[in-house]
């Protein structure tokens, strides 16, 4: 489904506090380059890295944008993250409450939102 404005997606990252979690979506909103942010957590992961698998407490950054946003968002999150290779999903959003959609459309840069 395509809004009258712009294709609108979700985008998923974590990150090893709430602390930075909270900072992180603030500066994201802050500087336009997502709508908003539902910060969940804590939540457990379990992956391998550098050859052994680790477990650890992190919180999940849930952040709904633009299509515009997400090639801004792609540059700007590794340079934000505190993680070497930090997560990032890119996720596109198929169907929604059409004013809800449009308020994320509209939450670019020089949109005035």
């Amino acid at each position: 489904m395509k809004n009258n404005a712009e294709r609108c997606w979700v985008a998923y990252s974590t990150v090893d506090s709430h602390g930075r979690a909270t900072a992180l979506a603030h500066r994201l909103v802050d500087e336009q380059l997502v709508a908003c942010v539902n910060i969940v957590g804590p939540v457990e992961s379990v992956c391998r890295w550098q050859g052994k698998v680790e477990q650890t407490k992190e919180w999940m950054l849930m952040m709904k944008c633009s299509e515009s946003q997400c090639k801004e968002l792609k540059r700007a999150l590794p340079r934000l993250h505190g993680y070497e290779v930090p997560e990032l999903i890119l996720l596109p959003i198929a169907d929604g409450h059409v004013p809800y959609l449009d308020w994320i459309a509209a939450s670019g840069k020089g949109v005035g939102a």
